[in-house]
């Protein structure tokens, strides 16, 4: 049985990177009406390069500040971009309604994993802290409430959001020149993340069923598994115990005794990252008297691909009335 459910689970992975590789798109040609886009924006520049984000401005006559909410886009921790906003039904509603409702987006890129080990954690969990403290840090020159900041994610990009909001600064030293601000945000949206590494990647599988599970996979999926699990952890895929100690250290599940206000949007029939997950989540913050919203999406799979205008709309009405109570 072990060795079936690390097959199903890093199938569903590969797939989740497809889909996040098939949803390319020309960002201007469906920006939303309501907004106003400054791209490629660098906001941190690592050993890998520049890393940039976009801002949407809402198209509001505002008199003060605007509150922000940094997105942070899935794909496996190895695909995907800062577009991410503009490309599906569902996350076209949200940007949409979030600008009319008078928030700035801040999208980001980040550093990925990939195949030669060269991004390894905590570097793009700094990334997406070190968003948050340029949002900080020039919020005067974007008309933006540095008081008022919110972290958004989907897949992926909801653990990055979850570990964003939740871990401490110190887990993730980032850029020296953003160490003067902080990374905390007022609450956090959780569009089906994972909230525990060591489940999604299965790090607790004993040698010999990791051994007889890569017989029986394809070698792309099995390096998938590898090539995540070194990223996170470091060691290699045949130590179970340290590597499952690691990927606890990068899991939501850790830290929620200071966790923010949560919501999550999670399909009942997710495939690649279980409901389970946001139970446990849920049940866990719960349990610490912490605050979670939670909405499940019935017979949705990951990314939501089948959802309609409609319910697009009803989920992205609830988290506007979640940011108007907590941002």
């Amino acid at each position: 049985m072990a060795c079936v459910r690390i097959i199903l689970t890093l199938i569903a992975c590969v797939a989740c990177s497809a889909i996040c590789m098939a949803e390319k798109g020309d960002l201007k040609t469906i920006m939303p009406a309501e907004g106003k886009l400054i791209e490629d924006i660098v906001y941190k520049t690592s050993r890998q390069g520049n890393q940039c984000l976009d801002i949407y401005i809402p198209n509001i006559n505002a008199t003060g500040k605007l509150p922000v909410v940094v997105y942070i886009h899935g794909g496996s921790w190895m695909h995907g971009s800062k577009d991410e906003p503009t490309k599906s039904v569902w996350a076209r509603a949200m940007l949409t309604d979030l600008l009319k409702n008078g928030y700035a987006v801040v999208s980001i890129n980040y550093r990925l994993v990939n195949d030669s080990i060269t991004v390894i954690y905590p570097e793009p969990l700094a990334d997406c802290k070190d968003a948050v403290k340029w949002v900080k840090a020039n919020a005067e020159k974007y008309k933006l409430d540095a008081n008022r900041v919110a972290v958004m994610g989907s897949s992926a990009g909801a653990h990055l959001a979850l570990m964003t909001a939740y871990s401490p600064d110190g887990i993730a030293m980032g850029d020296a020149v953003l160490r003067n601000y902080d990374s905390k945000v007022k609450c956090v949206v959780d569009i089906y993340g994972p909230t525990d590494l060591s489940n999604i990647l299965q790090s607790r599988l004993p040698s010999a069923a990791v051994s007889f599970a890569s017989l029986l996979m394809k070698k792309s999926v099995f390096k998938l598994r590898s090539t995540l699990l070194w990223s996170f952890t470091g060691e290699s895929a045949f130590h179970p115990i340290r590597r499952t100690r690691e990927c606890l250290l990068y899991s939501p599940m850790t830290y929620v005794r200071d966790a923010v206000p949560t919501i999550v949007f999670h399909g009942t029939k997710d495939m690649i990252v279980p409901y389970k997950h946001t139970t446990r989540l849920e049940n866990a913050m719960r349990k610490n008297n912490k605050e979670i919203e939670v909405h499940p999406v019935e017979g949705e799979n990951h990314g939501f691909r089948t959802m309609n205008v409609k319910v697009a709309q009803e989920i992205s009405a609830q988290l506007i009335n979640f940011l108007k109570i907590n941002l």
